[in-house]
């Protein structure tokens, strides 16, 4: 977690150069099946077919319009102006959070990731500076991430608060074993849960 430091200007509307033959972007509609497709392939490290589909599901969704904070525009890419591909990329998911009650800004910086043959370019490093200005611009008070802890602290992030944990579960799992009646049920959600999600969503942040 780091409070945003002193940070250039947003980028140009075309973008910054930042080595031979790369450019430092936006990202636009027309790059969302890339950018898909470039998260969803773990930048050649992921070796799990369903990890690899959870990620296209979630950049999917943060680029499709209809999440309430994220959209294209607020993912971040390097293009290798040479072959138009994307080599690199990082993306701000802006939340509120509160503390004490009080609610505040906070700029979520996910799905950072640069193809093998061009690391250790400073790629990351220019995107962190670009994303942090974004942030700010907003009136964000910090930016957050998770990942790689010694990684992400030559940018600025030390470990803060816990992560979040969860549960996972087919629907085929049984509650209980041994023959036993079924206790519980796994089902679709609909518009009727939504209070209780709500209270559910409540309770737990309060922790």
């Amino acid at each position: 977690m780091a409070a945003h430091p002193s940070v250039p200007a947003l980028l140009p509307d075309g973008g910054r150069v930042v080595g031979e033959g790369l450019l430092l972007r936006r990202a636009t509609s027309a790059d969302t099946e890339p950018l898909i497709t470039f998260h969803g392939s773990g930048y050649e490290t992921y070796d799990d077919p369903a990890v690899e589909e959870d990620v296209k599901t979630w950049v999917r969704d943060l680029t499709s319009g209809k999440h309430p904070t994220t959209g294209i525009g607020d993912f971040l890419l390097v293009e290798d102006t040479r072959t138009k591909a994307i080599v690199s990329s990082i993306c701000l998911i802006s939340q509120t959070w509160s503390y004490c009650g009080v609610p505040f800004g906070v700029g979520r910086v996910e799905l950072v990731g640069t193809l093998p043959d061009y690391r250790r370019r400073g790629l990351v490093k220019r995107q962190f500076e670009a994303i942090h200005a974004l942030s700010a611009a907003r009136g964000e008070l910090l930016q957050v991430i998770n990942g790689v802890p010694w990684f992400y602290r030559q940018f600025g992030y030390e470990y803060a608060v816990p992560f979040v944990a969860e549960h996972r579960g087919a629907s085929t799992q049984r509650a209980d074993a041994g023959g036993a009646e079924e206790r519980y049920r796994v089902r679709r959600a609909g518009m009727q849960d939504l209070p209780f999600i709500a209270r559910l969503y409540e309770s737990g942040r309060q922790r």
